[in-house]
């Protein structure tokens, strides 16, 4: 699934990988200490993710979404306003996450756990963090730097 897999840096190896989510090639950030199968489950994992949990990654994206225009001043928002729409709902959402990449790290505990990063206007500092272990969406928001293997009250948010 992951193709033309390189070493890029002292920490990460670099694939690729068609997105059914978001529609497009992403990146894959792999930690070069993995196995690459255990990677190629992630991979799996994520192409291969349930209508319930597509639903529940973007409900979690409109409550940030909808969270951070709560937090800036009108003026950002009416500049965010312009490039994404405040009304923008269900999957429609993940058409404003730009640049989005699959981060996988090694496991600490059964199964698979991974996050998937991106950019998006409505947070242009740190964009978005989407974080998965298994059959759960565990975070939604700003990146915090929890992964896929923190305890549950890593996860917590405002929204």
């Amino acid at each position: 699934m992951i193709t033309n897999i390189k070493k890029e840096d002292s920490l990460f190896d670099l694939g690729k990988l068609y997105s059914t989510l978001f529609n497009m090639e992403i990146d894959v950030w792999i930690e070069n200490s993995i196995r690459i199968d255990y990677a190629e489950m992630c991979a799996e994992h994520f192409s291969k993710l349930s209508n319930e949990m597509i639903d529940k990654i973007c409900e979690r994206v409109s409550a940030y979404h909808q969270y951070m225009l709560e937090e800036w001043d009108e003026e950002f928002v009416n500049e965010i306003n312009e490039k994404v729409p405040c009304n923008v709902r269900g999957r429609d959402i993940l058409n404003y996450i730009e640049k989005p990449s699959l981060f996988i790290f090694p496991p600490k505990g059964d199964g698979v756990g991974y996050i998937i990063e991106g950019l998006c206007e409505w947070e242009p500092e740190h964009g978005i963090d989407i974080i998965i272990r298994n059959e759960r969406v565990l975070y939604v928001g700003s990146p915090e730097g929890a992964d896929a293997w923190a305890d549950d009250s890593e996860y917590e948010c405002d929204y």
